[in-house]
């Protein structure tokens, strides 16, 4: 065995090679948010292009209509589109899409209403058609296409406030609706995908008020027939789903009248179970969900449902379909150890080092695997949720690079690069009278989870370590020291909801001691904490439910306050600034501190 490898490992050298890898485990990510916070709206994909139409700033508007806007978002460039507006306004609506055409049917014009109204909406001339209306004017149902015929199902109809098990086929080749064998559950404000010909219906409430059900029924189009299968794990309505290689995922939803949930759940159809993925990084129901190059985009919702919180939020899930690290150790470069690691597993099926063929391998770690793996060696790999990494190692000139992209910093004043006497490597060391560094935006941290780090040593009292200036909305520090006693200490709060009021989080942990200190925030969605050198140092003793952090769009600004203000500006040295796209969890945030 010691000879193979000493083989192999000889072979790699000679080989020159080319690179696979597998799938990789699930992530979540933030994207720029949308134009206006929206829910209880629906979303269609037409040409890799993401359709979302109607939906409300709040499920109470009754004295006005819901929105009749459209958008189309495209995913490649992260912007937003303007379409012709629907002739009517409306949320809690179905939509799909027949022949490249979208359908909107029924849902309500405002609160406590519903209608039947049918639109069809053309992008080839981005106009809208009316066609016949919906036999029973429904909200909160949903729309499912098989075979080019639409099947609308269940819903919740006005004054009554009652749940229907009502479907109904539409033809939109003859503009005609059928009656079909009803559902067995009457609810609403469920979600329904398609898969092999078959309609999923999961979740929903049964009444105006509760329960949320868990309940999963399948309709078949050919027999008009429905039959039970296994119960989604967690009960729940306003929820949404969608369909990525033959699985469905059920993101989100709400529970009770509480906040939302970020809770995804997969369901396969072939062995009728249920598995659980990463949590979305907010909690959000109402929201739409949408699949373009097998990657999910969330889009909007409320925070919760009592109190009803829009948001503009847009995340995406990277299902697993894309490339993996080929730094099977973790330790962020690609070096002997894993090659170590890969020759351990030689002629194995170990899938986390059956890396060739791409994207999945073929059940053996072979000759091929090394092959692929060599031409990565002494790369470094960032994980996909750093989204900003400042390393502060250069020598010289005015840019501190971004590793992650090219939002590189400016450096103002005369900061001091040190390139022996950093933490890792070199560092930057600021004056305390005028020296910063800044950035163009990186993150909305009103928008859920994120976390930052970076290493400082010295510093003063009231002194501000990383900021974001306002830009359209509240900037604020990020990390800083109090001012009276040298802690870290955050002042990222939510807006005051009434008389309730957050304050800023400060810890009893001394970071102006003259030593290196690794520091961090984390927000994980609800909970704001603090960290010292791995270790966590204050937390907030309840919960954020009522609004999220206050939002800003506004570049950073390492080393001084948002206002620039005598006394903010942060002397001493500051290294390893990285922001991450979702909240650490304690074994990741341990390493970084090592």
């Amino acid at each position: 065995m010691k000879a193979k490898k000493t083989v192999s490992l000889v072979l790699i050298v000679e080989l020159s090679l080319a690179l696979g890898s597998p799938a990789q485990e699930g992530i979540w990510t933030m994207r720029p948010p949308m134009p206006t916070a929206t829910s209880l709206h629906s979303a269609n994909v037409i040409d890799g292009k993401i359709y979302v139409i109607g939906g409300t700033d709040t499920i109470y508007r009754v004295a006005t209509d819901y929105f009749s806007t459209l958008r189309m978002y495209d995913s490649t460039t992260d912007t937003w589109t303007m379409k012709a507006d629907m002739p009517r306004g409306r949320a809690r609506a179905a939509t799909c899409v027949v022949d490249g055409k979208i359908y909107a049917i029924g849902g309500s014009p405002h609160g406590d209403a519903d209608f039947a109204f049918v639109e069809m909406y053309d992008p080839a001339t981005d106009s809208w058609t009316r066609k016949t209306d919906l036999p029973r004017a429904r909200c909160f149902l949903s729309a499912s296409v098989v075979n080019g015929k639409i099947y609308v199902i269940g819903g919740k109809i006005y004054p009554s406030a009652i749940m229907v098990a009502t479907v109904e086929e539409y033809d939109p080749a003859t503009d005609t609706w059928t009656r079909k064998t009803d559902m067995p559950t009457a609810r609403s404000a469920h979600a329904a995908s398609v898969v092999d010909g078959k309609i999923y219906v999961i979740g929903g409430t049964t009444g105006a008020f509760g329960p949320m059900v868990a309940t999963v029924e399948v309709y078949d189009p050919t027999t008009d027939t429905w039959i039970k299968r296994a119960n989604m794990p967690t009960a729940r309505g306003l929820v949404s789903a969608c369909v990525v290689n033959g699985k469905i995922y059920a993101m989100g939803g709400g529970i009770d009248w509480a906040p939302s949930v970020a809770t995804v759940e997969v369901y396969d159809p072939s062995t009728d179970t249920w598995s659980s993925e990463a949590d979305m990084l907010i909690g959000r129901a109402a929201h739409s969900a949408s699949v373009v190059d097998g990657k999910i985009y969330v889009i909007g919702g409320t925070l919760g449902i009592e109190p009803w919180v829009p948001t503009a939020a847009v995340e995406v899930y990277d299902t697993g379909l894309d490339v993996a690290s080929p730094d099977f150790n973790g330790d962020g470069i690609v070096d002997a150890m894993d090659i170590c690691i890969l020759i351990e597993h030689w002629h194995t099926d170990y899938p986390p080092c059956d890396v060739a063929p791409p994207p999945f391998g073929d059940g053996i770690v072979d000759v091929q695997d090394l092959i692929a793996v060599a031409e990565h060696l002494f790369e470094e790999i960032y994980p996909p949720a750093l989204i900003a990494y400042w390393k502060l190692d250069e020598a010289e000139g005015d840019i501190a690079f971004n590793r992650i992209g090219d939002n590189h910093g400016v450096l103002s004043g005369s900061p001091i690069w040190q390139p022996e006497t950093g933490k890792a490597a070199g560092a930057l060391e600021f004056d305390g009278i005028d020296d910063y560094i800044v950035t163009d935006y990186v993150l909305d941290p009103s928008l859920g989870a994120f976390s930052v780090f970076a290493w400082i040593k010295g510093g003063f009292s009231g002194q501000v370590i990383i900021s974001q200036t306002d830009g359209t909305g509240t900037g604020g520090t990020w990390l800083g020291i109090t001012a009276s006693d040298g802690n870290l200490m955050t002042g990222l709060v939510p807006p005051q909801v009434g008389r309730s009021a957050v304050f800023p989080l400060e810890s009893q942990s001394l970071i102006t001691n003259g030593q290196w200190h690794h520091v961090g925030f984390v927000l994980d969605s609800i909970y704001r904490s603090l960290y010292v050198d791995g270790i966590e140092v204050a937390r907030d003793a309840q919960a954020l439910t009522l609004a999220p952090l206050k939002s800003a769009d506004g570049g950073l600004l390492i080393g001084a306050g948002k206002n620039f203000e005598a006394g903010t500006f942060f002397s001493g040295l500051i290294d390893d600034v990285r922001i991450y796209n979702k909240a650490l969890n304690a074994e990741e945030i341990i390493a970084l501190a090592q």
